[in-house]
């Protein structure tokens, strides 16, 4: 897909290629095991590698956003506290990966996330 973006912007300056994904890049769930700390709430979570950040702090606090769960939207955007993410959502700019995730399908780098959730 970035190919193609590519080859348009070479072949048509100016011009832009409209992407329709179906499934986020790099998998929702996958990697080793990530804890996560609820720091509002209270309480950590053990996150396996089959799991999403997400699906499991839904268990804990229901009413948390979300929508497509597939890193597209943004609805599931969260602060993180400490740590460092593995972005794996094709929305946020970089600036805004300094401070937030999507919870949806990123995870943790280092193997532990504080959220302010």
């Amino acid at each position: 897909m970035d190919a193609l973006v590519a080859a348009v912007a070479e072949l048509r300056p100016g011009a832009t290629a409209q992407l329709e994904r179906f499934h986020p890049a790099g998998g929702a769930a996958s990697g080793d095991t990530v804890e996560v700390e609820l720091a509002r709430s209270g309480g950590t979570l053990a996150v396996p590698a089959d799991r999403s950040v997400l699906s499991a702090v839904r268990e804990r606090l229901p009413d948390t956003p979300y929508s497509c769960e597939q890193g597209f939207c943004g609805t599931c955007r969260t602060r993180v506290l400490s740590g460092t993410s593995d972005h794996r959502d094709q929305l946020l700019t970089e600036a805004e990966r300094g401070d937030s995730m999507l919870i949806c399908v990123s995870r943790s780098r280092e193997g532990r996330l504080v959220l302010d959730l």
